[in-house]
This record gives C-alpha cells, sequence and structure tokens, in this order.
C-alpha cells in the first residue's frame, strides 16, 4: 500500500512530461509551418497535384512509357490552368471597365432602399441615427495634408524592372511547383519506398497500408472535388447566362473555385454574382433569381450528389474542416484554404495509422469519440436519460435485440462496476445509473403481444417458471439485475426484478408457477458473497437459485451442463444473450424433473 502514492506521482510526472513535450512539438511545428511557408507552400501544392494527376497518369501509363505519360499530363494541366487563368483575368477586365456603365441603376437600388430604411419604424430610427453619427464624425475629421508628388524619370530597363517585378515570384513559384509535380509523378514508387524506409522499416506493412490509405484517400477526395466543382461552375455559368447576367463565364468559374473552401467558400461564391446582379440588372426579381440558382445547385451538389461519390472518402467532421480552413489560413493565407482539406484527411489518415497519434483521429474523425455503451454511462451520470435512450434504441435497432443490449446496457453496467470498485462513483452517480437504467428499460421494453416466441423446447416451461432477478451485492448489482430480468422477458418468461436492498426471502410458488430466483451480478462475486446472498433470500438449499454474472471476458458460460451448475450453485457467466439462453435450459431442466433424474444419472 506504501508504494501506491508513489507510483501515481510517477504516472502523473510522466503524463505531464509527456504533455508538455507534446505542446513543445506542437508549437516548434507551428513556428516551421509559418516561417518556412515560402518553401513548404509550393512543396504541399506540388503534392497535392501530384496526387490528383497521378490517376491520369497511370492510366496513361499503360499505353505509353512513363515520361511520356507525365509530359502529357502536366501540359495538358498546364494549357488549362492557364487558359482558365487568362478567361479569369479579361472578364475581370470587362467587369471593371462596365460598372461605370451601370451606375444609374445602382443609384435606383439605393435610393428604394433608402426610402424603405427612412420611415417612422424602429428601423428608420436606428438608421437615422447612424446617419447623424457618421456624419458627426467626419465633420471632426482633420483635412488631410497636401500631398506632394515628386516627377522622376527612369530609364527605359528601369520601368521594364519595375513592372516584371512583381511578376517575379509568382512565376518563380509557378515553375517550382511545376518541376516538384513532374518530378514526383517521374518517381513516385521510390519516394513511396523511401517513406516506408524512413518511418516504418520495422512494420512495412503497416506504413504500406498508411501510405496506400492516405494516397487512395487524397486522389480520390481531389479528384471528386475537381470534377464536381466543374460541374457545379458549368451549370452556374450556363444558368447565369440564362439569366442574363453579363460575364457568366466568370460568376460561374469563381464560384466553382470558391467551393474548393470548405462551408464558407459557397457563400462567397454565391454573394459576389447577387450582389453585380444587384447594380446591374433592372429591379428585385433577377437579383433574387441569380441568387436562388447558386443557393439551389450548391444544395443539389453538396447534399445529394457529393455524399453519394464522396462516401467516407472525407472522414473528417464539419467543424474540424472550419477550424483547419481557419488554421491553414493563418499560416499559408489563401492558398493555404484550399490546402486545408487535403491536409486535415492526411491527419485523419496518419491518426488512424499510428497509435502516438490517435488523438488526431479522434480530434478530426467524424467517427463517435466514445462507444455506444460509453456514451449511455456518461448520459446516465448527467440525468439525460432521454439521449441515453436514443442511443440504446440506436444500437439495438442496428445490431438487433441480443447484441445491441449487450453492447449498449450490459457493457455500461460492467463500465460502472468497475468504476464504483475503484470509488469513482458518489451515492448520487450511482442512484443516477439504476434510476436511469430502469428508465430505459422502460422505453424499450414491447408489448407482450410483440416479445420474441420462446424457443420450441422451452415453450412447455414459459408458463410453469417466473424468474426473480435480485442484484447480488450493491445498487450496480440491482441495475444488472433490471438488464438481465429484461432480456428474459423478452425471451418470452415472465421476469421480474428484486432491489438487493429489499431483504425479502424468496417463495418457491408465485401465482401457481415456480419461481427461479437469479442472483445477478456485474462482476465475478467471490464464494462467500454468493453463499451471504443465497442465505438471505431464502434459497440456500435445492436447486433453484443460479447466480448470473454479465462478464465479457469469457466466450461462453460454461461446457459443463446447466442442470449439474445449478445443482452446485456456480456461476452462469457471460455476455446477457448466453445468460438467457443458459436460464432458459435451466427452467426447462427445473420444470422437467425425468430429464433432471437421467441427466444426474449419466
Amino acid at each position: 500500500m506504501s508504494m501506491m502514492p508513489g507510483s501515481t506521482a510517477d504516472r502523473s510526472e510522466a503524463s505531464l512530461l509527456r504533455l508538455t513535450a507534446l505542446c513543445l512539438l506542437g508549437g516548434m511545428a507551428l513556428l516551421t509551418l509559418y516561417f518556412g511557408r515560402d518553401v513548404l507552400l509550393p512543396c504541399a501544392v506540388a503534392v497535392l497535384l501530384a496526387f490528383v494527376l497521378g490517376r491520369l497518369v497511370s492510366l496513361l501509363n499503360r499505353v505509353m512509357p512513363l515520361p511520356l505519360s507525365v509530359t502529357v499530363v502536366v501540359l495538358v494541366a498546364v494549357i488549362f490552368i492557364g487558359l482558365l487563368a487568362v478567361l479569369i483575368t479579361v472578364q475581370l477586365a470587362e467587369v471593371a471597365g462596365s460598372l461605370t456603365s451601370y451606375q444609374a441603376n445602382l443609384h435606383k437600388k439605393v435610393q428604394d432602399i433608402r426610402e424603405i430604411l427612412q420611415g417612422s419604424g424602429a428601423l428608420g430610427r436606428f438608421m437615422a441615427m447612424l446617419v447623424s453619427l457618421g456624419q458627426e464624425f467626419t465633420a471632426n475629421v482633420e483635412a488631410a495634408p497636401e500631398r506632394v508628388v515628386h516627377l522622376q524619370t527612369d530609364s527605359g530597363f528601369e520601368r521594364i524592372a519595375a513592372l516584371l517585378a512583381p511578376l517575379l515570384h509568382p512565376v518563380l513559384s509557378i515553375s517550382i511547383v511545376v518541376i516538384l509535380v513532374v518530378f514526383i509523378l517521374l518517381d513516385r514508387e521510390h519516394l513511396s519506398d523511401q517513406i516506408v524506409r524512413l518511418f516504418g522499416a520495422n512494420d512495412v506493412h503497416a506504413t504500406s497500408e498508411a501510405i496506400a490509405d492516405a494516397a487512395s484517400r487524397l486522389g480520390r477526395v481531389l479528384s471528386l472535388q475537381v470534377i464536381t466543382n466543374l460541374g457545379f461552375a458549368t451549370v452556374v455559368g450556363v444558368g447565369l447566362f440564362a439569366l442574363g447576367l453579363p460575364n457568366a463565364a466568370l460568376w460561374g468559374l469563381l464560384a466553382g473555385g470558391f467551393r474548393f473552401v470548405p462551408y464558407i467558400g459557397a457563400a462567397v461564391g454565391a454573394l459576389l454574382p447577387t450582389l453585380i446582379a444587384f447594380a446591374i440588372m433592372p429591379g428585385w426579381l433577377h437579383p433574387l433569381m441569380v441568387l436562388g440558382w447558386i443557393v439551389l445547385w450548391d444544395v443539389i451538389i453538396g447534399q445529394i450528389i457529393e455524399p453519394v461519390l464522396f462516401g467516407d472518402s472525407v472522414g473528417v467532421t464539419p467543424l474540424a474542416l472550419v477550424l483547419s480552413a481557419i488554421l491553414w489560413a493563418t499560416l499559408w493565407g489563401p492558398i493555404g484554404i484550399l490546402l486545408s482539406t487535403p491536409l486535415t484527411i492526411c491527419l485523419l489518415v496518419l491518426g488512424r495509422h499510428v497509435p502516438q497519434l490517435r488523438f488526431l483521429q479522434i480530434l478530426l474523425g467524424h467517427e463517435p469519440a466514445l462507444t455506444p455503451y460509453q456514451r449511455i454511462y456518461g448520459r446516465l451520470i448527467r440525468r439525460a436519460v432521454v439521449d441515453a435512450s436514443s442511443v440504446a434504441l440506436a444500437e439495438i435497432e442496428e445490431k438487433g435485440p441480443e447484441k445491441g443490449l449487450d453492447d449498449a446496457m450490459g457493457r455500461m453496467v460492467v463500465l460502472a462496476e468497475a468504476d464504483r470498485g475503484l470509488d469513482r462513483l458518489s451515492a448520487a452517480q450511482i442512484d443516477a445509473i439504476v434510476d436511469g437504467t430502469d428508465d430505459i428499460l422502460d422505453f424499450l421494453d414491447v408489448d407482450p403481444d410483440e416479445r420474441a416466441p420462446p424457443a420450441p423446447f422451452a415453450a412447455d416451461a414459459v408458463g410453469r417458471v417466473r424468474f426473480v432477478c435480485v442484484g447480488g451485492r450493491g445498487q450496480i448489482d440491482d441495475a444488472a439485475a433490471a438488464i438481465i430480468a429484461y432480456a428474459l422477458r423478452r425471451t418470452g418468461f415472465e421476469a421480474v426484478r428484486q432491489r438487493h436492498g429489499d431483504n425479502a426471502p424468496i417463495e418457491p410458488k408465485a401465482q401457481g408457477a415456480q419461481v427461479l430466483p437469479v442472483v445477478c451480478y456485474a462482476s465475478r462475486p467471490s464464494a462467500a458473497v454468493r453463499r451471504y446472498t443465497s442465505r438471505k433470500l431464502g434459497v440456500e438449499g435445492g436447486d433453484r437459485a443460479c447466480h448470473a454474472v454479465i462478464d465479457y471476458d469469457v466466450p461462453t458460460t460454461s461446457t459443463r451442463p446447466v442442470e449439474d451448475i445449478v445443482a452446485a450453485r456456480d456461476v452462469l457467466a457471460g455476455d446477457i444473450a448466453t445468460i438467457c439462453r443458459a436460464m432458459t435450459q435451466h427452467a426447462v431442466a427445473v420444470t422437467t424433473p425425468l430429464a433432471v433424474s437421467v441427466a444426474a444419472g449419466n
């Protein structure tokens, strides 16, 4: 006992050291990503483009050599992206040049809004207050000092250098990305082997599986994103052209491009053409039709088409995608927003395959962080019985009555008993678990006519036996008794629960039926506990009482015949379904004396 405090302190200190080391490593990683973005950003873009183009290279590689396949794919991609960039630039210049011609229409819209806001209502008074405050603020602003412009004559070379200087960095970055993409596509297999050798030479299978999972997931997600967003851009552009909006191709392309930004991009892509339609199109119907057309197709693609195409390829929660977009935008700017989803998927794959990074899968993945029985346990402690009942019902509907009851309620009481044994539960929490278990079982209980029919060999015993399930040691065992009684009722038997503290002896007969006590436990009891409980219930002698333990560490109850177990007052241990089958056999054995005597003679 004297060693316990020291060992606990050592474990706490080790956990604190691990947490401190993890925070330091995380901070160093963030600083590296921020200050090294000039190098890391082109590399990340190149890797992701290689994932997108890798499928096309693999297809062409079947009919032509790898270098030629890479050359063709990269050239087509560069030409396609260049044409898109030129188209967007030309369209933007056209929009900028034509905005002044729509000044009268825009002035009319502003006047309409002003007339609405200048009414006598609360909104009009609020807007008037804002206008007066703005006028008072601008009146107090001092006049800006007069700017002095110095004319400077430069040579032709200097003017050309000043013109090309802003373009130098983007051109160099694009060139680096293209070169990296080419070399990554040419050397994919060797790079994969190098990663396995570097990070997982001791476990080649696991590392290769992780790389394959990441490549498949990223390639599928990025390819589908490109296809769906191009389709969205085409549909939006055609619709806006039909509605008469100028430069419809530009707004379609921008709407499709903004959809690469998770959740926020769709709203921005719909806002820009709506504002343009508001400025240049007469009336109010056309701008609303523009907005409605974009929103309609965003809903169709986002809620119907993408879930079917993507399936579980992403596997990241919406909140994680939004937070990752904010993080990568802070680190790498607008390009970081576009890369946020692929980078988050990479982190999710790492968390799935690297045990030390398991927390990433818990934080980012859409899979439930807790198992159903853990969720029920936590909700019962908080007395959220309705939520716990919903989880239990969903588990039973998904897995069936037997497996669902075990995975929802059976494992819950085993977990609760383990925490009670470690003195982690207060008296109020134990009461909440027991009372909540009763409420959940009342919610799950079905009408007698809807219960499953008994097994054919037990049909005669159903009307002649009445089970009384009693908690063996305390309140958590009372909850286990209630669950076993519920499971027995589902098999067709009459079964009731009696609490451990009732101290009422169980009579051998009740209402013309033979009473079979079932002493229930959520963990294995000692022999002394079993003897004491049997004596207190008045079933110390005879062959009526059974001790049933919900135990998921044993595959079956026992290889011994049930009647031998009952005669020795031994323990029936296993999952709830196994216990119910054993109790059914026990009921048949007890109500058929001839069978018992024959079995005993053998």
